[in-house]
């Protein structure tokens, strides 16, 4: 099980993108989550705000619990009053096809050559997601 971890953007997002192999540069928000130990084992990276959606970068274990959807949720739906969420994964990437659906995300469709030799999927939760969302979850 793993705690929130909020208020440290910078390192979350470093931690991230150590771990996908995609640096991040300001302007973003970060949800990190944190084992028993007080260690880093995931998080999620918020870019690209544009008042009606947002898109996330999601990497580790810690991820998908309770506490770390609903912090992403209320971040996203609640706190900038966005009506849609975006994530992309490499093609190759099984273990992020598996789970952005897993933790409420659509797939909507293949982006060519998004990063650069690979395709990109792409995936996202709406607000019209969140009576779905919020009983999975129980947030």
């Amino acid at each position: 099980m793993s705690s929130v971890l909020l208020g440290h953007d910078q390192a979350v997002a470093e931690w991230v993108g150590s771990v996908t192999g995609k640096p991040f540069h300001p302007p973003y928000v970060a949800i990190g989550t944190i084992d028993r130990n007080g260690t880093l084992n995931g998080g999620f990276v918020f870019t690209g705000y544009n008042q009606d959606g947002i898109e996330v970068s999601v990497a580790g274990r810690g991820v998908v619990g309770r506490d770390p959807c609903r912090a992403m949720a209320n971040y996203v739906f609640a706190d900038l009053g966005c009506v849609r969420l975006v994530a992309h994964t490499r093609r190759s990437n099984k273990t992020m096809r598996r789970l952005l659906p897993r933790i409420g995300f659509r797939f909507e469709g293949t982006c060519r050559r998004f990063y650069g030799d690979e395709d990109g999927l792409q995936y996202s939760l709406t607000k019209d997601d969140l009576g779905a969302f919020v009983a999975k979850w129980r947030l």
